[in-house]
């Protein structure tokens, strides 16, 4: 009986604990009209007191203190988490996380930062984020100095001590093989490293719903123009490692398969993700002939969670009705229509994305607000009982 009392007690502290973090995390999260910038310091300093590494404490002191200019304040907030946390990574890669974020607030030099995250690994060797961090910082620096035109001992110097971090990196988790093979093999072709540019050219993972250099828009010659960061935020690795996460969350809980498969079925598929409205997906498939729409909705919300699958169904259609689409796949010329348009994005609206996959070839395009491939996917909605009860289209 005392065992169990002692762990209903411990259930009841940690779920206190929980609920007091996440109150004062949304205290953080929002200002109020007047509201003086920094007069919640207090919370956050006792956001800390429970949860010595809560980096939305963090963040908000750094801003805090950087605001109202105190950054001695922000040199004494480190040195105490380092103090009181000497054995963890974590208070040397938030600094530099701070830095590139806040970089008016504390302005860490370049030097710095590279020192606080050696200083990370030397601390915990297999820190993916410390190595993803470093290895990043050294890729920047190369296409910076070969953008200035700079020496070439600097370049070669920033390229080999790049690569050795995402090498790292790889060895540790194979994943990472899907999105560092973009850099690997830039830097690879930079240092003539023939063998490597061949092994990192068989990195061939996919590990979501969508090839990642489908949803990419580099330059054809980004393995030999060094000019081009290719894990900028905009256009690169960055951006689409973000739309892959978000994307195939939601077709993870429409329960949605993978397009870009070896089978010979024909087939696309609109995924719709608004904002605030329920996330759509809608296939066409031709299997052998067999035409069949699946169209599927959640409950909840596509600029968030995905809530549960609620509408489920499928219908036949005729050889007819597939024809009748590809005409219009063929109208807007959907196989060399551009994958992305950086240039009309904004923060809440609807993705459209348009997924096609035939006699071995497979593509995507991704447009904000629809773009040229609306009306064919208002088309596929039409083909659905969705229509008119989908809220609104935007």
């Amino acid at each position: 009986m005392k065992v169990l009392l002692t762990a209903i007690l411990l259930l009841i502290n940690i779920c206190c604990f929980s609920q007091t973090v996440a109150e004062l995390e949304h205290e953080l999260s929002f200002y109020k009209s007047g509201e003086t910038w920094g007069n919640k310091k207090e919370l956050a300093i006792k956001l800390l007191e429970i949860d010595g590494l809560n980096s939305k404490a963090i963040n908000y002191l750094v801003r805090a203190y950087g605001q109202n200019k105190q950054k001695d304040s922000i040199q004494l907030l480190f040195d105490k988490i380092i103090k009181k946390n000497p054995n963890r990574p974590e208070p040397y890669i938030i600094r530099v996380s701070n830095s590139n974020h806040n970089p008016t607030y504390e302005g860490l030099t370049t030097t710095q930062q590279i020192s606080f995250l050696k200083k990370a690994q030397e601390i915990d060797p297999a820190n993916k984020e410390a190595t993803y961090m470093l290895g990043k910082w050294y890729y920047d620096l190369f296409v910076k100095e070969y953008n200035a035109g700079k020496n070439d001992s600097n370049l070669e110097s920033f390229a080999t001590s790049s690569l050795l971090q995402f090498t790292a990196l790889c060895a540790q988790k194979d994943s990472c093989k899907e999105t560092l093979k973009y850099p690997m093999l830039q830097l690879a072709n930079y240092l003539g490293d023939t063998n490597k540019m061949k092994l990192y050219e068989q990195y061939n993972v996919q590990s979501s719903h969508f090839p990642i250099s489908e949803l990419m828009d580099l330059p054809v010659n980004w393995k030999t123009n060094y000019s081009v960061n290719v894990l900028n935020r905009m256009t690169g690795v960055e951006s689409a490692s973000f739309h892959l996460d978000w994307y195939s969350k939601h077709l993870i809980a429409l329960k949605e398969p993978v397009l870009n498969d070896p089978s010979s079925t024909k087939v696309f598929r609109f995924t719709w993700l608004r904002s605030f409205h329920n996330p759509i997906a809608i296939r066409l498939e031709n299997k052998k002939d067999h035409i069949t729409l699946y169209w599927k909705a959640c409950d909840g919300k596509g600029g968030y969670d995905s809530g549960k699958l609620v509408t489920d169904k499928k219908k036949k259609l005729s050889l007819k009705d597939w024809a009748q689409f590809q005409q219009k796949i063929d109208s807007i010329d959907f196989w060399n229509t551009p994958k992305t348009d950086k240039e009309k994005l904004g923060l809440d609206g609807a993705h459209w994305i348009l997924e096609g996959k035939e006699s071995g070839k497979y593509h995507v395009v991704d447009r904000w607000s629809g773009g040229n491939i609306k009306q064919i996917c208002l088309d596929l909605l039409k083909m659905t009982d969705l229509e008119g009860n989908v809220g609104r289209i935007y």
